[in-house]
């Protein structure tokens, strides 16, 4: 009995939230009931900044509890063989079988080129940004919070940008 009083109240204590990923087709359905963004996470199976990524970045509870109440959260295999379709076509990697790291067509589309890149579509499904390359916890915080409350739309010069980011508040790390 003490066990199992032990478990009830001290597991969940250790318990952390954690980025639920989707595919993009399920993410695309999911915005035709409840419009959201999307944060789609590219990566590949020997890329070591997109395991290093989800280790420290996505991993921190309060970031991850951040994205799943307001993005609906994809991790694409920019390599892998899952069908989308996406504004009516549908993207594959037919030459998956001949080359092991044949690019999936719809990162080409998106023009990823690198790995981990994270790709930023509105609430319509519609591309906004790629932001490339490995972010630690705090550079993914500032991305996830300005392309969610909009503030991206009105950073356009590096002056804005680097102003933006001196006074960001970080909230999530905890």
């Amino acid at each position: 009995m003490k066990k199992l009083l032990f478990i009830l109240f001290i597991v969940p204590v250790f318990a952390t939230a954690q980025v639920n990923w989707m595919t993009m087709d399920e993410a695309l359905a999911a915005q035709k009931k409840e419009p959201r963004k999307i944060l789609l996470k590219s990566y590949t199976e020997w890329c070591p900044n997109c395991k290093w990524m989800d280790k420290y970045a996505f991993s921190k509870s309060e970031l991850a509890q951040f994205i799943n109440d307001n993005y609906y959260p994809v991790a694409f295999n920019a390599e892998g063989t899952e069908s989308i379709t996406y504004q009516g076509t549908t993207y594959s990697n037919p030459d998956k079988r001949r080359n092991d790291r044949s690019p999936h067509q719809f990162a080409e589309k998106l023009r990823i080129f690198e790995y981990p890149t994270l790709v930023f579509f509105d609430e319509n499904g519609q591309f906004i940004s790629t932001v490339p390359g490995k972010l630690d916890s705090k550079k993914l915080e500032i991305y996830v919070t300005m392309l969610v409350d909009d503030s991206y739309k009105s950073i356009n010069t590096g002056k804005k940008w680097s102003d933006y980011q001196k006074d960001f508040e970080y909230k999530l790390q905890g």
